[in-house]
């Protein structure tokens, strides 16, 4: 398994490096916090329409890139490293559900005003009570006259109230799926809700929702797999979120160190402070390589690939964490005020760790995996 990027993937980190750098430097993420909710500014929204963001992982003929997983998780470890808020994220899981429906009135008309960035979808998964994924999915779909009647709860929806269509997991009859519901339809409210980070979030309510039968992703064959295909991905890119986070917290405690001076030397000269930004390292490195190997696996469609992307989510959960209260403890007692950066990764990894599955959820996940694939070695 190669588990380096393909020269196009490191100029797309490397362009989206540069561009994040420049045009969404810290001062404008302590902006929209003290805004709330964050979001991105219409110009630099505009120019992340203009490169493709959006439909990197969408097909060309929808008028995306045509990239796999691997190439999102690239842009999505980018938008982690500069704290980029919605509805970056949030738009390319909605692009990649769309485009991978097969759908040819979703995929040909609603795809690519996405991509084009006319419209804004986004997908409603999780709901109250404290479990996660689609297994935990109470929300029903039955069947009414020439459709659907849609009802249920969903919490910690990604700019619910920015987006003019909502993705929403449901049980049907044949079994769980994804389906098209409009923004302002009646009998959906959209109630805001508050994330340390403030990004924009919400719970949706949904009351005798009516939708056309044709509002099923994938149809009645595949809508279920294609809801646990899109959960798996936007899982492992939330990873790679995680991931970007943790290694701008290890930058700046790096260049902390080595700038704060004390008993005539930087801090950073000290093995109680060195050893501890060792253990970071160590971390976002295993975190790493946990992260390749879930996007090649679910781009070659391997039977571990959600063991993989669990393993990939509970370990970047908490080395981001570890590595914002790394960062936060070793500034001492600047870390936490407003003119530094750190608190902003902190609020972000603290949210995010726990998004989709915190790690005991995925550690959970990981341990049935192993459970029932394990195989006693032979008796020599």
């Amino acid at each position: 398994m190669d588990f380096d990027l393909s020269e196009e993937q490191e100029a797309l980190q490397e362009m989206a490096r540069d561009f994040l750098g420049e045009r969404w430097p810290a001062d404008r993420s302590r902006e929209q916090l003290d805004k709330r909710p964050a979001l991105i500014d219409d110009d630099v929204w505009s120019e992340i329409i203009e490169m493709g963001w959006l439909g990197v992982a969408a097909s060309e003929e929808a008028g995306g890139i045509g990239g796999d997983v691997m190439t999102a998780a690239v842009l999505a470890q980018e938008a982690g490293r500069g704290v980029l808020p919605g509805p970056f994220q949030s738009s390319l899981v909605a692009a990649i559900a769309l485009d991978r429906s097969g759908d040819p009135e979703l995929s040909g008309e609603l795809l690519p005003q996405l991509i084009g960035g006319k419209t804004r979808v986004t997908l409603a998964v999780e709901e109250p009570g404290g479990l996660y994924g689609p297994d935990a999915v109470a929300a029903e779909a039955v069947s009414g006259e020439g459709g659907w009647l849609l009802s249920g709860s969903k919490i910690l929806v990604p700019d619910a109230n920015e987006a003019a269509a909502l993705l929403v997991a449901a049980r049907t009859p044949e079994g769980l799926g994804l389906l098209h519901v409009p923004a302002d339809a009646q009998g959906v409210t959209i109630n805001r809700m508050h994330r340390m980070d403030a990004q924009s979030c919400a719970e949706v309510v949904l009351e005798d929702v009516k939708v056309g039968a044709e509002a099923l992703l994938g149809g009645a064959d595949r809508a279920e797999a294609l809801l646990r295909e899109v959960y798996e991905i936007w899982t492992v890119l939330m990873a790679a979120d995680l991931l970007g986070s943790a290694e701008a917290s290890l930058e700046l405690t790096k260049q902390y160190a080595g700038e704060r001076v004390q008993f005539g030397k930087p801090i950073g000269a000290f093995q109680a402070v060195s050893h501890r930004l060792s253990n970071t390292l160590v971390d976002l490195e295993i975190g790493r390589s946990l992260l390749y190997g879930a996007c090649l696996a679910l781009d070659e469609k391997r039977d571990n690939a959600a063991a993989l992307v669990s393993a990939a989510k509970a370990w970047t959960s908490d080395a981001a964490v570890s590595a914002a209260e790394t960062a936060m403890q070793i500034h001492g007692g600047v870390g936490f005020t407003w003119e530094y950066d750190v608190h902003l990764h902190m609020r972000r990894a603290r949210c995010n760790a726990a998004l989709l599955g915190d790690a005991d959820h995925h550690r959970d996940r990981v341990a049935a995996y192993m459970d029932e694939s394990w195989v006693p070695p032979e008796k020599t």
